[in-house]
């Protein structure tokens, strides 16, 4: 009997020790007008009934579509956070997906931070992986805000300051560059520029030094 019952410990140990997926599934990149869907994929690989605790933060820039209020707000380092907040029940060997949109404010690059999952049965924390998100701008003729070559390649080209260096040789001078070929060629042309009207002056002074009219 005794060995039986450590047998049994033993496998439920074993199946408490395996560690569950935690996948966050969205577009790379999306429009300034779009609203952002985010899919939050959690698997139970157990032979048992799960439940977890979900806290998910919502990166700064962005207003809450649906659900439309936070479960919860932080501070963190002086900023307040939103937190959408989560306890579900995922039955053995089964997926469970939870669903959430919000809207970006303005272009630019964001950080979509880690889901935390905490398993309640161990109290074992699982996070996903960050994603990265590309807010694209609505092309108006007009490279501003944080719009830049690579959120707005339509408005801003390589040959404005975006605060985005492009550094390839193109024939366009890129000023977010220090040291960009195409820079320095068109700094060689202007002082070969400089140097031509230098000339230019120097010959006609001498040329009138030599026409000036001699004293008898």
């Amino acid at each position: 009997m005794k060995k039986l019952l450590l047998i049994f410990l033993i496998f439920i140990s074993l199946v408490n020790a395996q560690n569950i997926n935690v996948v966050k599934e969205m577009p790379d990149s999306i429009n300034i007008n779009e609203v952002l869907k985010v899919d939050i994929n959690i698997d139970n690989p157990s032979t048992l009934e799960k439940s977890y605790d979900i806290t998910e933060t919502i990166p700064q820039g962005f207003t809450l579509i649906d659900p439309k209020e936070p479960d919860n707000i932080e501070q963190r380092n002086g900023i307040s956070v939103m937190l959408y907040n989560w306890r579900i029940t995922v039955q053995p060997s089964k997926i469970f997906t939870l669903s959430y949109k919000i809207k970006p404010n303005q272009v630019g690059e964001y950080t979509i931070p880690p889901t935390k999952v905490n398993d309640i049965s161990t109290n074992e924390i699982y996070l996903s992986q960050p994603k990265q998100l590309i807010v694209m701008c609505v092309s108006d003729n007009r490279c501003q805000d944080n719009e830049n070559y690579i959120n707005c390649p339509q408005d801003c080209g390589r040959s404005i300051k975006d605060g985005i260096c492009d550094y390839i040789s193109d024939g366009k001078c890129d000023p977010d560059c220090e040291k960009e070929p195409d820079c320095n060629n068109t700094k060689i042309n202007y002082n070969y520029y400089i140097f031509g009207i230098i000339l230019l002056f120097l010959l006609i002074l001498i040329i009138k030094f030599f026409k000036k009219p001699r004293e008898i």
